[in-house]
């Protein structure tokens, strides 16, 4: 049999009532040349169940069965296995349009895309559009259209910015095994490494302006319900750190990481149950303390803030500063720039 076009790599784990819907559109996608891993990570409901039976349909289905090891494992898994020329990921409660892959695919060759892209829209669990879209557009505006090719040294500002999904992109095999390039094994944030060093790596990156990956929030039992998962944050900090140590990554770069830094453990710490708040802070506060802010042109008047009230104040009192300071953020930015001049902007 001749290499598939795409693999497209599907982790599972008691999905039971969302998993016939993906993988009716995966495996009704007009692009046929393709294969189809699904990933089984210990599921107690039946969801190994309806994977069987699809594999007797479709013999680009291929099926691993496995004890629970989280996402990033299960993925990591579909790679090693993947044979196609280009890998996709999707998420086995999504769904994804019946073109999608035809065209990323017809894109990517036509571009010798090492990373492909396309947007993303959210509904909620009952099918409800709830106006969210990932497409990009914010951060990159138009200046790349389906014909362009760009990288990191065109993008610097915007890496940081950019939604850290995996879903909504197909990668080139040969690019993930020659940078080795996997996910983590942490089970909250596991995209996020990943997402890094692969926009970090991939010298040609472009885009399919269409919207074909559906993603579902707010399902109850998500991931993202545990409330203990924000404390992770800081270890995949400290890998992505790392990483990027290890590959070499230039300066300016890893500079521009630290004022990610401030900016995302600080929208965790609002979005983070009350119980672990505290801890989180504490976690919070002792990176901050590694960070130099005062030499660093990359860091911004309203990181600046946040950084100032985390390593001044006690938590006690910064944890009634969410409403106040996100408002006064808001409200006096511009003033903002002058107030952190001082501190080196």
């Amino acid at each position: 049999m001749r290499q598939p076009r795409v693999s497209v790599i599907i982790p599972v784990y008691n999905l039971e009532p969302y998993l016939s819907r993906c993988l009716d559109s995966v495996v009704g996608q007009t692009l046929k040349d393709i294969e189809v891993i699904c990933i089984n990570d210990g599921s107690t409901d039946r969801s190994l169940d309806i994977l069987r039976q699809y594999e007797k349909e479709d013999p680009r289905i291929r099926i691993v069965d496995k004890e629970n090891g989280g996402q990033g494992l299960a993925r990591n898994i579909g790679i090693e296995m993947a044979e196609g020329e280009y890998i996709g990921f999707v998420d086995g409660d999504d769904r994804i349009e019946a073109d999608m892959y035809e065209r990323m695919y017809s894109d990517a060759k036509k571009n010798d895309a090492d990373l492909q892209i396309c947007f993303v829209k959210m509904l909620d669990e009952e099918g409800n559009d709830i106006q969210y879209r990932c497409d990009y557009a914010q951060y990159l505006g138009r200046r790349f259209n389906d014909a362009s090719v760009f990288n990191r040294h065109d993008i610097p500002d915007e890496i940081f910015r950019l939604n850290r999904y995996s879903v909504n992109k197909i990668y080139k095999r040969a690019f993930l095994k020659k940078n080795n390039i996997f996910f983590s094994l942490h089970r909250q944030f596991e995209d996020h490494v990943f997402h890094f060093m692969t926009f970090i790596m991939a010298e040609r990156i472009s885009v399919t302006r269409e919207f074909f990956y559906t993603y579902y929030k707010y399902r109850q039992g998500s991931s993202t319900a545990k409330k203990d998962r924000p404390l992770l944050l800081f270890d995949v900090i400290s890998h992505v750190q790392k990483t990027f140590d290890d590959y070499n990554v230039e300066k300016a770069l890893i500079k521009r990481f630290d004022n990610f830094k401030i900016r995302w453990s600080v929208a965790v710490y609002y979005m983070a149950h009350r119980d672990v708040k505290e801890k989180y802070f504490t976690m919070m506060k002792s990176m901050f303390g590694k960070l130099d802010i005062r030499g660093n042109p990359y860091i911004g008047p309203t990181e600046k803030l946040f950084y100032l009230f985390v390593t001044s104040m006690p938590h006690g009192l910064y944890r009634y500063t969410d409403a106040g300071i996100t408002l006064y953020i808001h409200l006096f930015n511009r003033s903002l720039k002058k107030v952190m001049k001082p501190f080196g902007r």
